[in-house]
């Protein structure tokens, strides 16, 4: 087993594990919690652990902060999380909207490739737009 840490948060949406990437301050728990509203459940938040278990790279929180999130304007929030969930698709937030049609793109985690998309995470369709693409890598896999 390879395992990493990395400064990002994640959620599980149905059994389809997330991990949301961006410099800090730009929105990865707002969207998380956002996501979380819509019936996602958190698995980490501000520091994500990838384990590498044979085939698949598998999402855990940090110990110390197990079903924490934060909130801004509120503060830490205690959610229900899990734990142990595969990673399907990678979220790179970014400080402006991206290309309106952009190109396929994956990027390498421990050594292997996943799909990932681009988006402004502070647009109010930003969960709609990590929905349609999981729904569209579920499509692929079926």
């Amino acid at each position: 087993m390879i395992a990493k840490q990395f400064h990002s948060t994640s959620v599980v949406i149905e059994d389809l594990g997330v991990l949301i990437r961006g410099r800090s301050g730009i929105g990865k728990s707002d969207l998380a919690l956002r996501l979380i509203d819509s019936g996602a459940t958190l698995i980490s938040d501000d520091l994500t652990i990838c384990k590498k278990i044979g085939d698949y790279l598998y999402l855990y929180p940090h110990s110390e902060t197990k079903g924490l999130l934060e909130v801004r304007e509120i503060g830490i929030m205690t959610v229900p999380y899990v734990e142990n969930i595969k990673l399907t698709l990678v979220v790179e937030l970014v400080e402006e909207k991206f290309e309106r049609i952009p190109r396929v793109m994956s990027c390498n985690i421990l050594g292997m490739k996943f799909p990932k998309i681009k988006i402004f995470g502070k647009s109010s369709s930003a969960v709609a737009k990590i929905k349609i693409k999981l729904n569209q890598i579920r499509s692929y896999v079926q």
